[in-house]
């Protein structure tokens, strides 16, 4: 099973990568952010509370408590706030800059690891580090760029890496006594909670439609249930630095999702930027074990 964590955590970036593309196609059919963020998290918790109570064992039969459910359930909002920062950043500034921000979640995460573990980085993830990062701005194309720049759109969108950076070490170090399927379950509700107060109140302004309810469950498969169902379950048994850098994986899926799907061209730079995060995310991977054994 821990052999197997690298490639199911990839997974889980991977498809992390995909709702960039659904939000567009979404937003061509008519479906506005609010109500597409809401459906989509309400079915992500409806669907997996549904698995957690036909499943699941019963929280009471776990050793755990309610504060670290709480605990568990606040650090939900994390994912919620990701998608809410990062969407709201999107209207002020080009995506290639929003997805650079965005990127800086695997230093963020790195950096957050090392505070709760006490432990410095090793060299090894230093130099992951700035690989993804050198070949996440040429794989985002933000070189070279034109035009000024939206000062809070940048903000935000650093905010939504922050807060998947916390996403990461959420699912990494809260609630690791706790079943997998639950542990996914209690983040998938706090995510809804946090959707639901900000966004909620935009649901009385749009009529609700099947289009709305229909895209919302496609992109909860891919920006919520499958990447919190790999991450909770297979992030505790990665090497601590890991599984940030492997969550790079999703820019690089961004990329080849929108050309599949929106007929995006994609320079020789992008492509020489995911390369070098392809490079990275092995470096990390296979290195540590290598470095471990």
């Amino acid at each position: 099973m821990k052999k197997l964590a690298p490639f199911f955590v990839a997974i889980g970036a991977i498809s992390y990568g995909i709702p960039a593309s659904l939000f567009k196609l979404a937003g061509r059919d008519g479906v506005a952010n609010g109500p597409l963020l809401f459906w989509s998290f309400l079915i992500s918790a409806v669907v997996l509370t549904a698995i957690h109570l036909v499943r699941g064992p019963r929280l009471s039969a776990q050793a755990t408590s309610w504060r670290q459910i709480l605990l568990v359930t606040a650090a939900g909002t994390a994912s919620g706030l990701t998608n809410t920062f990062y969407i709201t950043a999107l209207r002020s500034i080009p995506v290639a800059v929003a997805a650079v921000m965005l990127m800086q979640s695997v230093w963020l995460s790195v950096l957050l690891g090392a505070v709760i573990h006490h432990r410095w980085p090793s060299r090894l993830q230093v130099i992951s580090i700035v690989l993804v990062l050198g070949g996440t701005v040429l794989a985002a194309g933000l070189l070279p760029l034109t035009g000024s720049l939206s000062l809070a759109g940048v903000l935000l969108s650093f905010l939504a890496a922050v807060a998947y950076a916390a996403t990461l070490q959420a699912t990494a170090n809260l609630g690791n006594n706790l079943d997998p399927l639950s542990k996914t379950w209690l983040m998938a509700v706090g995510a809804f909670i946090l959707i639901a107060i900000v966004w909620g109140p935009q649901l009385l302004q749009v009529p609700l439609t099947g289009t709305a309810v229909g895209w919302g469950a496609l992109v909860a498969v891919f920006s919520m249930i499958l990447p919190l169902a790999c991450y909770s379950i297979f992030m505790p048994r990665l090497l601590p630095g890991v599984g940030p850098v492997l969550s790079s994986l999703e820019l690089p899926a961004s990329i080849a999702v929108a050309f599949l799907l929106l007929g995006e061209q994609v320079s020789i730079s992008q492509l020489l930027g995911v390369l070098v995060i392809i490079g990275a995310v092995t470096l990390s991977n296979v290195g540590s074990r290598l470095w471990h054994h």
